[in-house]
């Protein structure tokens, strides 16, 4: 069992993540699912994969939390230096 640990401000940072990437795929004429939380989560992560925003995880690591620290890390970053997130 591989161990995902928790960075911090991880859930604000999947949320401001979900936020960004909806702007950008709406920017590209992209309308995203708004449904479940986590179909939004899988939604954003598969978009920024087919824009090359962020590296694919391998199938066998390819669950929520995985994919949440993914989105986390992603925006961490993005975000410029002294953001109240980073």
């Amino acid at each position: 069992m591989s161990k995902v640990s928790k960075i911090p401000n991880e859930d604000k940072l999947v949320k401001k993540a979900l936020e960004v990437g909806f702007k950008m795929a709406k920017m590209q004429g992209i309308e995203l699912p708004a449904s479940s939380q986590p179909i939004k989560i899988k939604a954003v992560y598969l978009f920024l994969v087919e824009v090359n925003q962020i590296t694919p995880l391998p199938e066998s690591k390819l669950d929520g939390a995985n994919i949440k620290k993914r989105l986390a890390i992603w925006l961490h970053n993005a975000l410029p230096e002294g953001d109240p997130l980073k």
